[in-house]
């Protein structure tokens, strides 16, 4: 599945998803989500993953560290330059109908 990340001019991420009913700020990337997108981003704008809930070749791995009512925390794997967590809201039920244990993900 691709997802694409975009970059608001007051410097904010967020998940564009069309087929989303509820409020725009809930799609914001916060805590350490955002951090990442600026690792990831080349032109500053936009990031589009493929992510995948089967492991696949030359995919790095979000893994589930902690889960609560909000949403769950990921540790990064396999991202040379970036070893931190990140927190990922419970937009994630939408996509996956759950917070997955680990998550694969490729930048294209």
């Amino acid at each position: 599945m691709e997802i694409t990340f975009e970059k608001w001019e007051d410097g904010r991420w967020f998940v564009i998803l069309p087929e989303w009913d509820g409020l725009q700020e809930d799609l914001e990337m916060v805590d350490g989500a955002d951090t990442f997108l600026d690792f990831l981003t080349t032109d500053g704008l936009y990031v589009t993953l493929d992510v995948s809930l089967d492991e696949l070749p030359g995919y790095s791995v979000l893994e589930l560290v902690g889960h609560d009512a909000l949403g769950g925390t990921y540790q990064v794997h396999n991202v040379v330059g970036f070893d931190h967590e990140v927190w990922l809201c419970n937009v994630v039920h939408f996509l996956f109908g759950e917070h997955p244990e680990t998550i694969y993900f490729k930048v294209l």
